[in-house]
Formats: C-alpha cells, structure tokens, sequence
C-alpha cells in the first residue's frame, strides 16, 4: 500500500497518539503491521501530550498503513500560541468550544475572526504532522476529532490552511452517512439511539453547506458509515449494514469509509479530564469490543 493509495474498503480508527500503549494497541488491529484484524487507516492527533513518544511506532508501519491527520479544536491544549487564538481556547492554552458554541460562532458576527484564528491552529496541528510524515504533503488524507471540520468556519479554515501550507488532498473525511444502507437492514433500526440520528441530520446539514466549496469533493473522499454506530460499532451491527453500504459504495464508484474507535486509555490519560463525556467515552470497554469487530473482519 501506498500513502497515497487508498483500499475499496477503508478500515479507520480515530485517537491515535493519546498514549504509547494506546497506539500500539491500536496498530494490533492490523494485519498489515503484524496484528491482528482488518485495520487499514489511522488519524493521528498530534496534540496529544504522547504524540512524540506513539508517533515512531507509526513512523514504522508508514508503509503498511495510511495516517490521517485529525485535526483537534475541541479537546486537550492547541499547537499554536494561545495568544494569537482567543476564541479557541482559555488561558492556560485548553480548547474550550463545545461543538455547539463552535457552531454558533460560525453563524455569528465573529466568523471571520473565528476562521483565521482556527486556520492558524489548524496550520499549526498539519506542521506537526508534516515534520513527522513529511510524504503526507503530497497526499494529505484528514478528518477531524468530533468531525469539526463539517462546521463551516472549521471547514473554510481547514482548506485554507492546507492550501497555504501547498499540500494535496488525497483524502478528506465527510462524515455525511446515508441513510439507504440502513433502510435497507431493518433488524438495526431499534439499535440506533435517537441522539445518533440528530447528529446524522446535523452532518449532512452541514455537508450540504460545504460542499460547494470542494467541488471535486467524489474524488477525494468515501461513503461513510459510523455516525449511527458511533461507540457501538459491534461485530453484529457492521455485518448487518455492511453488505448494504458496501452495494451503495459500488453504485457510486467511491471506496467506503467504516470509523472505528478502538484503544481506551485510563482516565488520567484523557486529554481533559475535566470533559466528563470525553473521558466516558475514552474509557468505556465498548472500544475493546470495535476493536473485536476489527478482528472479526
């Protein structure tokens, strides 16, 4: 596998780089780096406090697996000077928008100064990526912690950011999952929560605000399944819905996108403890049982 090169199917797990342990015990889910499991992508997030001590591990696979960028406004300390990005994060360098507040900013009188100030962190977060996976530059794949970047500024920001910095999109995540695939396996219906299907409207909402701004956009992404699954991405549902997404897939001739979050780390490792939900979602033992489904693909 080529950086560049992406697969018909991609397998990804989001979070890499929290702990060592973490990231070691994510790559254990791909066959290609000696695991074991259908593992074929990883986003890196490269401001976590242990990225430079869980990016060699990574360095190593480079060849055997992609890396995404995931980019972070949301959680853990910014990349950037916290001076120069006020509306991001507090006075001790944190990120301190919700995706809520984040998202009414971007509707507000501020975004102008929102989307420069989130171009800088993001500039900020893709050089760190750059130093350490310089080839990423001529084919850049990225997404996003929490998928941010389908909010407008965070999305301006992004390809602005990107543009300046002269890389190359080989890949962008859009997290706009359909919903055919799951009309067509009613036996999931009742396995989806209801908050599950807010944040599935809200997605694509904001796709379709986007888009017009990446008019090439087939070329460089995936049909995505994840949003509804999302930390209950079980052995049992994949394989109820996978046939179905995988015939949509085809349809379109795009490759398919299934998000995965495996590798919980203790507490204390989150990257703020103070977000309850963050870290419930950090610790839970579902992830043990996605990276099961990984196994079992």
């Amino acid at each position: 596998m080529t950086y560049a090169q992406a697969p018909d199917i991609i397998y990804h797990a989001d979070d890499y780089g929290i702990t060592p342990a973490q990231s070691e015990l994510i790559l254990s889910y791909a066959k290609a780096c000696g695991g074991t499991g259908a593992l074929n992508s990883v986003s890196v997030m490269v401001n976590a406090p242990s990225f430079s001590e869980s990016i060699p591990l990574l360095q190593k696979q480079q060849e055997n697996i992609l890396a995404s960028l995931h980019v972070n406004v949301v959680e853990g300390p910014c990349c950037a000077d916290p001076k120069s990005i006020p509306l991001l994060v507090d006075d001790k360098g944190i990120f301190r928008q919700s995706f809520a507040s984040m998202l009414k900013l971007s509707f507000s009188s501020q975004k102008a100064k929102l989307t420069n100030q989130l171009s800088t962190e993001i500039g900020a977060q893709l050089d760190r990526h750059l130093a350490a996976l310089p080839h990423a530059k001529d084919a850049l794949r990225i997404d996003s912690h929490q998928h941010f970047h389908l909010i407008p500024a965070v999305f301006d920001a992004l390809l602005r950011a990107v543009e300046s910095r002269g890389c190359t999109i080989a890949f962008l995540r859009i997290p706009a999952e359909p919903v055919l695939p799951f009309l067509k396996t009613p036996r999931v219906w009742l396995r989806i929560p209801a908050i599950n299907w807010v944040k599935h409207w809200l997605l694509n909402f904001l796709w379709r605000m986007d888009k017009k701004n990446l008019p090439n956009y087939q070329d460089i992404s995936a049909i995505f399944c994840g949003i509804n699954f999302s930390g209950h991405m079980t052995p049992e549902r994949v394989a109820a819905v996978l046939p179905a997404f995988k015939a949509y897939a085809r349809k379109r001739n795009m490759p398919l996108e299934l998000l995965f979050h495996p590798g919980a780390v203790p507490q204390e490792d989150a990257l703020n403890p103070k977000l309850t939900g963050f870290v419930e979602f950090y610790t839970s033992p579902l992830r043990g049982i996605e990276g099961e489904a990984l196994r079992s693909l």
